[in-house]
């Protein structure tokens, strides 16, 4: 992976010698798959997203006017979430025209990058970066994550780490503390969480199903200046401070969990 922003470099090994080529076949890649995505689970499936007064995409347009970098973060209950999910969260312009600012995401390198190279092929050109499991918070996927955020390009973390398709949170990754705190601006962490995906494709699955019901839930945008700012009033270490910012993120997810529960499973559509 590259440790450079996106205007000269190309996560992916193979096309670090045609970033021009990647770059052109990523902007075909992303709208064809997004609308696909879109079609899928609003036709053929039945997802909302909640609450219904703003658009995450309204969010996103807002924050990237103030020029603050943002990190969305998630649970992960099926290897489809992305790209399936930004088909619904994203509205049809951004996929059609703001490449810019669709998100990066990292990806198990074991799973998205090993074996046929064609599905590291499909991966990376839907902005996957390889990420190594046990390889810790300073591995170049991390640093290629800064250097996007610090040029206000937004980043996905599905902070559990791995698929996992019971409703209870897993303890999270202390990734997105890290990105918190060695941005060059302070963050705003847009925290979602969703129910559903592991129907339309479950593990070990390869071919998605149709006509299942899929909810999302968006909480409230999380600006990390005055966490940040309560840890250096307090004096915390850098490990104190990463765990701090990771554990009010999980508590976030944890409360959308309890609300979409209680929707997911009331909810006709």
């Amino acid at each position: 992976v590259s440790t450079q922003s996106t205007g000269g470099a190309v996560p992916v090994d193979l096309f670090w010698s045609c970033p021009r080529a990647w770059r052109a076949l990523s902007k075909i890649a992303i709208p064809t798959f997004g609308l696909i995505s879109k079609f899928h689970l609003n036709y053929l499936n039945r997802a909302s997203v909640s609450p219904s007064t703003y658009h995450l995409d309204d969010l996103l347009r807002r924050f990237e006017k103030e020029r603050r970098p943002v990190i969305t973060v998630s649970n992960h209950m099926s290897c489809l979430d992305d790209p399936m999910l930004w088909g619904v969260l994203y509205r049809t312009k951004r996929l059609l025209t703001g490449w810019d600012q669709v998100r990066w995401v990292p990806g198990a390198h074991e799973i998205c990058f090993e074996g046929h190279p064609a599905k590291g092929l499909f991966l990376s050109l839907g902005k996957t970066i390889s990420c190594k499991r046990g390889a810790g918070i300073y591995q170049p996927c991390m640093e290629f994550c800064i250097s996007e955020l610090n040029n206000c390009r937004p980043i996905h973390l599905f902070v559990e780490g791995k698929v996992n398709e019971t409703r209870e949170l897993l303890r999270i990754k202390w990734g997105v503390g890290r990105l918190a705190m060695d941005s060059s601006r302070p963050p705003i962490i847009i925290p979602w969480v969703h129910r559903g995906m592991d129907n339309v494709l479950p593990l070990y699955h390869t071919i998605p199903k149709i006509g299942n019901k899929v909810s999302i839930e968006i909480g409230e945008p999380l600006d990390t200046a005055p966490l940040l700012k309560d840890c250096q009033r307090f004096k915390f270490s850098t490990l104190a401070t990463r765990k701090y910012i990771s554990d009010t993120v999980e508590w976030e997810l944890r409360k959308l969990g309890k609300i979409i529960d209680d929707r997911h499973s009331v909810d006709p559509r």
